[in-house]
């Protein structure tokens, strides 16, 4: 097959297993670097010759290993699905990424970005996600039809792995949006909230993730290293906190498992009222004292 014919063919199979655009564009972008890097046709490729292209991302490139997993995964479904190859997967292994908690926003901070954000358009779109705990690609493709002000609550249709789903509409939230509703008064065949400047489509996710990163770094001076997808940490968290179960928190955000949404336990503040033993143990002293 042509490399035309592969991508296709690629997609497919991506599409087959429900995989998300975004990750259907990402996986696609990477292999067509990686077939400009072969000087043979993909079909002849062997294991030396993806290790080959490995060793170039990570030494020549440098590029972190968190991003050479991707191009890994990449070519492992191209081989694996599309290409239907055997190959010693064992010989090019992915990179043990280093756990790391992401950092969150707290409650003044994102007070701040909202009061701070003048453009109602945005401004709904950032409420919305952390009000309901969206990711920036629900967000976007967000239908009026989906917002159910009767019961409160947001449709979230296809989500990731093409999953539907319900999450809540807060108070706060489905004020904006009625503001913001009345200001655009947005109309689409497909019935999307937010559109983008000429009306044709929904919102680039690129456009509220700019403006995201603008309001945090230069309006608000926020020096922490978030992005747009904090919101939704936030969200969990949050609701954690405040005393939501898990299992709960793994509905409103649509997790496969649960395994997901316990990594919300790490990042929640669970401290607050418990008291170190060592205070205990100086009242102790100084009572018998």
């Amino acid at each position: 097959m042509q490399n035309e014919q592969i991508l296709t063919k690629m997609d497919e199979d991506m599409t087959f297993r429900a995989y998300t655009s975004s990750t259907k564009a990402n996986y696609a972008g990477k292999i067509k670097i990686f077939m400009k890097y072969l000087k043979k046709p993909v079909e002849e490729v062997t294991e030396e010759d993806i290790r080959s292209f490995l060793k170039h991302l990570m030494y020549d490139k440098k590029l972190k290993n968190r991003s050479v997993n991707i191009y890994n995964s990449a070519i492992r479904f191209l081989y694996g699905v599309t290409l239907n190859k055997i190959l010693n997967f064992k010989q090019m292994p992915l990179f043990r990424i280093k756990r790391e908690l992401p950092q969150l926003l707290t409650k003044d901070e994102l007070q701040k970005i909202f009061d701070t954000c003048k453009n109602i358009k945005h401004k709904a779109m950032l409420m919305t996600m952390y009000g309901g705990g969206l990711r920036v690609t629900e967000t976007v493709r967000l239908r009026i039809q989906d917002v159910d002000s009767k019961e409160m609550r947001i449709f979230v249709k296809n989500g990731k792995y093409g999953r539907d789903r319900y999450t809540i509409l807060s108070e706060e939230n489905l004020k904006i949006l009625r503001e913001y509703y009345l200001q655009y008064k947005p109309k689409h065949p497909k019935g999307y909230l937010f559109l983008s400047g000429d009306g044709k489509d929904h919102l680039n996710r690129n456009t509220i993730e700019r403006t995201f990163t603008k309001l945090c770094k230069k309006k608000c001076n926020i020096d922490k290293k978030v992005t747009i997808h904090t919101l939704r940490h936030c969200f969990a968290t949050h609701l954690y906190e405040a005393g939501s179960e898990l299992v709960n928190l793994q509905e409103l955000l649509g997790h496969a498992s649960l395994r997901s949404t316990v990594d919300y336990l790490h990042l929640a503040n669970m401290n607050k009222g418990i008291t170190s033993p060592l205070d205990v143990l100086n009242t102790v002293g100084d009572t018998n004292g």
